[in-house]
């Protein structure tokens, strides 16, 4: 069997889950969006400024119209990664259809790889995509007295990323045959402290490297895990 044949495969059985997403963040960010226009929070906000005076960047732009659907993405964002992880290492538990996958004539890694891009591919044609419409109209300058600045759209695709993160650490978690009350958890376990460490602690530079770091070690245990265990 193909790459392109196990990858279509995954991406089939994941897709109404990547179409609910995408289509239930549009809905409601959009939603939001438009309730901004008919309220014009932002024309009154910026109707307080007294004139003449002089503003920082920073307080022209702290008031985002993005803020209510940015905190929306990091929620879809963490669902999708739970919901796409149990459907691609859990689920195979359940059905105990492991066996028939990994003895097909095609590599484990080619088998986790598949699994891994058709995350990566759900997460950028739903999340990302959508998350780059709503930027898009609220950087729109005929609704919107100021653009919407870039390092919104930049925390949200990091927001994005922490929910590979919750997808990487829910494979984990399904792939380990340890009992929960020992090292199953870790996964689960590590991208809590890794959600909670890149809020309290954000910053444009600090929170994508450690979201970086936190890749690396639960993909690196991830494909250790798949290739070695016993199914």
């Amino acid at each position: 069997m193909r790459f392109s044949a196990l990858l279509g495969k995954e991406l089939r059985e994941s897709l109404p889950w990547i179409l609910l997403v995408g289509i239930g963040l549009l809905a409601v960010g959009g939603l939001m969006l438009r309730m901004e226009t008919r309220m014009d929070r932002h024309g009154w906000y910026y109707s307080q400024l007294s004139p003449g005076a002089t503003y920082s960047t920073h307080y022209l732009t702290r008031h985002s119209v993005l803020t209510l659907p940015g905190a929306w993405l990091l929620v879809a964002s963490i669902g999708l990664g739970l919901v796409l992880g149990v459907r691609h290492f859990w689920i195979p538990n359940f059905t105990r259809t492991w066996p028939f996958l990994l003895h097909r004539s095609v590599p484990r890694i080619s088998i986790l790889g598949a699994k891994l891009a058709a995350a990566v591919v759900g997460f950028v044609a739903s999340l990302g995509v959508v998350w780059i419409v709503l930027y898009w109209y609220a950087c729109r300058p005929q609704i919107f007295p100021l653009p919407t600045p870039l390092r919104v759209f930049v925390d949200g695709w990091v927001f994005i990323v922490l929910g590979l993160v919750v997808y990487l650490a829910t494979a984990l978690t399904g792939l380990s045959r340890a009992r929960w009350y020992t090292t199953k958890i870790f996964g689960l376990a590590f991208a809590t402290l890794i959600f909670l460490v890149t809020i309290v602690q954000w910053s444009i530079v600090w929170a994508p490297a450690v979201i970086v770091i936190s890749i690396v070690i639960l993909l690196s245990q991830l494909v250790y895990t798949f290739l070695n265990r016993e199914y």
